[in-house]
């Protein structure tokens, strides 16, 4: 059980997402060829990691695999629509194999999440504020 763990944790955590998630939102994208949804994407997740590290500083430990993943779920559901929040399943695989390696608790794991759907969110939409009414 603990391979298939550290699968989901090496395959669904936040490496794939850095390759992946670009190309995704930019191939896609409405107008302006995804630039938008690109830079709001770098905003969220720069909001995320600086929320993130005050939490740290704090010791508070939130688990970042699930802020990140958590967070481009919710890029990609405002991107794409709604088929996306079927990428809530990867996001409780993610939550799953952290807690079975022991590398984070429940709580943890929670609060990971609730921080990329938080901050991220609210970096996607200011950036997009900002970038198609900011002219």
């Amino acid at each position: 059980m603990k391979s298939f763990a550290r699968l989901g944790t090496n395959v669904l955590a936040l490496w794939i997402w850095i390759p992946l998630l670009p190309i995704a939102i930019t191939w896609g994208a409405p107008w302006p060829a995804g630039w938008g949804p690109l830079t709001a994407l770098a905003v969220a997740a720069l909001l995320t990691l600086a929320v993130w590290s005050v939490f740290k500083a704090l010791d508070f430990e939130i688990a970042p695999q699930t802020a990140t993943v958590s967070g481009a779920i919710v890029v990609l559901t405002f991107t794409f629509g709604g088929l996306m929040h079927l990428g809530w399943l990867l996001v409780a695989g993610v939550c799953w194999s952290l807690v079975a390696r022991r590398e984070r608790t429940y709580p943890e794991a929670a609060a990971g999440v609730l921080l990329g759907i938080l901050v991220g969110g609210l970096g996607y939409w200011l950036a997009i504020i900002v970038i198609y009414f900011g002219r």
